[in-house]
């Protein structure tokens, strides 16, 4: 291992160390209260410019400290700062580990969500940071949801309150990764897409790319949404369960030799919950979601080691009990292992294994809809490298596999049946380097070659990234991000389709090119307070290659798919104010998004012109917190009727039918999504209270969605003309208990 460890080291430099004349300081920030890594911990050399965030694993790097004894400050929002004297000495890396101790009121859990202030000359661009307290301020109608809370981010779009599908800055639904401790899950919705099957017990932190990603990211072409899920208490076990209108889940955690355990589980047992989210019709699904996570450290194994074995399973039923209507059926299943090491040197990998499968079939029964399945199955295994210089610079490598199998089974409307069987393998590899040692100017500039790809026609496919920040003043940056992103694996999906249950996914063709993206950003931050921070983002992205369903394929001779562009533009203007007991934020979005097929250019369904987003939150009294939120966006388009007309219609050629009265009223639509609904708006309200009862700790919540009962229209019915609205004025309340 110590051969891997020097070869890696020469690979990364690639030119001679010089002899250092300062020391280094790192370690990891933990929580004196469960032995779990803290997060964006700010770790200061007091009297110096110099300092560092802990990272995902609690891990902080500080190089080029000056010998001698030094003054360590360390702090984070929701924990008592720390100071701490060390001795720096010359050639040598001192490991200091920290634990902090929450203030009263993170133990209360009732801690404004805001996170830390980032450093402004962070060279990253269009990434949020979401804290599980983020998600839960959200008022959540039935319980809380991490992709729900999404929607009140600038940039991110939806079709509608029945789902938590969402669409960032003009891309489909498709070019979002849902990536949970390093494994993609495919499907990451239960009940019809109502929420995400990720249950927020287990979330830890989530890391939001709206675009722009560095090198280490990709196979999407819109974002990455980065799942961490919590380690586990180390220092006493502990259980909680939780009830909802729809749902009960138990969680239990607690140590084990040398490292720590999570389990959680979640079952629906009400489904008639949701009937308003579907217009008061009944949804006869069931569900469940199971996940686990274990973590070993044992310096005695390997010192400055961790290792974490995590899955996650969920399974999806909606048995209608009716042979006049559809079945559907889906399971995710997701299981890995991590490696993360801390070298001797100033090295540091981070190695991950995951198998992932995916499965979704509908089942016609007795319906004029026609059988589809989809299978996936997907083993990658990652291996990141990192190495810090004494000017703080790091340079990045790493190589990424993937072997994915899928297969698909469908008849479209000519009855004519696609089976598709396909395998393919991703072997890509990456290098970026990142410029840190200048107080006002910071780069990340890198590149991500696909060595070999399962698109037959992208290999050695380069994807440049660049991503700048320049802070002439330290309340002020300015940022710019540059990148090529591609896609190989995509979904095929209906245009014309207001609820997608069904997006089966498949590689894409070898008589088809990759999707392919660009993104354009330009950004400024600026703090006009040390409580108010200013934010707006401007953006371009251009995508070619985009896959769909051939929608006029008569023969087996046609082809299953054929290709589109697509193009989006548009700023997303934010504020956050945020003190101890009380914040404000607020965005405004103005987006553009088009796509061209069959020499066609039309606004997609999710196009959304305008968004407004404002949220509230307030602590009050003994462990009270008031949410509000308001939404508000600009009409959906949509394809209006030009007019109706007699189809001819024969049900048998060879039998006996009659030309006369031999016909059926059918539509003649106009031009393709050319027309708007009217604007979305509504309130939101929940109000949540923790408090203690003997040796149990007790959250409830009750949460009053859309106040005002504001009518929002989702669709005419074509045949009827009946108005189908979004959901009604509905009040929903939880309980959890902590023991």
């Amino acid at each position: 291992m110590l051969n891997i460890k020097r070869f890696f080291i020469l690979m990364l430099l690639g030119f001679p160390l010089f002899a250092q004349s300062t020391g280094t300081l790192r370690g990891f920030i933990t929580d004196s209260t469960n032995g779990g890594s803290v997060i964006s911990a700010n770790i200061v050399i007091t009297g110096t410019g110099q300092g560092a965030a802990s990272d995902l694993q609690g891990y902080y790097f500080i190089p080029g400290i000056k010998t001698g004894k030094q003054t360590v400050r360390i702090s984070n929002i929701g924990y008592i700062t720390r100071e701490v004297e060390v001795r720096i000495v010359k050639n040598t890396i001192t490991q200091l580990n920290i634990a902090l101790k929450p203030s009263s009121l993170t133990l209360d859990e009732v801690q404004i969500t805001g996170t830390k202030r980032p450093e402004l000359s962070d060279p990253s661009i269009s990434i949020e940071q979401i804290p599980l307290q983020q998600i839960k301020s959200v008022p959540a109608g039935i319980e809380a949801d991490m992709l729900r809370a999404l929607k009140v981010s600038p940039g991110v779009t939806s079709t509608g309150d029945i789902t938590a599908r969402y669409y960032v800055r003009g891309g489909g639904s498709d070019q979002n990764a849902v990536v949970i401790n390093g494994a993609v899950l495919y499907n990451p919705f239960h009940a019809l897409g109502l929420f995400s099957v990720i249950d927020p017990e287990m979330i830890k932190m989530v890391e939001f790319f709206k675009g722009g990603f560095t090198s280490e990211y990709g196979g999407r072409l819109s974002s990455i949404l980065n799942v961490v899920t919590r380690d586990g208490n180390k220092n006493r076990f502990v259980g909680t369960a939780a009830a909802s209108s729809m749902s009960g889940k138990m969680s239990v955690e607690g140590p084990i030799p040398n490292g720590s355990f999570l389990l959680t589980g979640r079952k629906s047992y009400r489904p008639e919950a949701v009937q308003k989210f579907l217009n008061n019709r009944a949804a006869p699904f069931e569900f469940y979601d199971i996940s686990f996570k274990f973590n070993y450290s044992n310096p005695e194994f390997y010192e400055n080691g961790w290792f974490t074995l995590h899955g996650f399973f969920s399974d999806d039923k909606i048995e209608n009990k009716n042979v006049t209507k559809e079945d559907y059926f889906f399971k995710n299943s997701a299981i890995g292992l991590n490696w993360y090491q801390v070298w001797a040197s100033p090295l540091y990998s981070n190695m991950s294994f995951s198998y992932t499968t995916f499965e979704g079939e509908v089942q016609p029964n007795l319906t004029s809809s026609k059988p589809r399945k989809n299978l996936i199955a997907d083993f990658t295994s990652n291996w990141d490298f990192t190495y810090i210089f004494d000017s703080r610079d790091e340079i990045w490598a790493g190589f990424h596999n993937k072997i994915m199998s899928t297969e698909l089974r469908l008849t479209n409307l000519f009855g004519s049946k696609t089976d598709i069987q396909q395998r393919g393998l991703d072997m890509v590899a990456y290098l970026k380097y990142k410029l840190l040692r200048h107080e006002t100017f910071k780069m990340d500039a890198g590149v991500r070659l696909n060595v070999v790809s399962a698109s037959e026609k992208s290999p050695f496919l380069l994807e440049p990234r660049l991503n700048v920040t320049w802070t002439p003043l330290p309340i002020l940056a300015f940022r710019l991000g540059i990148g090529r992103f591609s896609q190989n694996l995509v979904t095929l999906s209906n245009e014309e389709e207001l609820i997608s249950i069904f997006e089966p996914w498949v590689i894409v063709p070898d008589y088809l090119k990759p999707a392919q993206s660009t993104h354009l950003i330009g950004g400024i931050d600026y703090y006009l307070t040390e409580s108010l921070k200013l934010s707006i983002e401007g953006y371009y992205k251009d995508i070619d290659n985009l896959v769909d369903i051939n929608e006029l394929k008569y023969t087996n001779l046609d082809p299953d798919f054929v290709q589109a562009d697509g193009r989006s533009y548009g700023f997303d203007f934010s504020f956050d104010y945020s003190l101890q007991t009380i914040f404000f934020k607020g965005s405004y979005s103005l987006s553009y998004s088009y796509k061209k097929k069959d020499g066609i250019e039309f606004h997609p369904r999710y196009d959304t012109r305008h968004s407004v987003n404002l949220q509230a939150g307030w602590i009050f009294l003994e462990g009270f917190q008031l949410n509000v939120v308001w939404r508000f966006s600009s009409g959906l388009p949509f394809t209006g009727i030009a007019g109706y007309y007699d189809k001819w219609n024969i049900p048998d050629p060879w039998g006996q039918w009659y030309a006369i009265g031999a016909y059926d009223p059918s539509f003649l639509y106009g031009a393709r999504n050319a027309q708007r609904l009217p604007s979305y708006h509504r309130l939101d309200v929940s109000l949540s209270k923790t408090f203690k009862l003997f040796f149990m700790k007790i959250d409830l919540d009750v949460s009053l969605l859309n106040v005002y009962d504001r009518r929002n229209i989702f669709y005419f019915v074509r045949d009827t003309g009946e108005r189908v609205d979004m959901l009604p004025f509905l009040p929903s309340a939880s309980i959890r208990i902590e023991i």
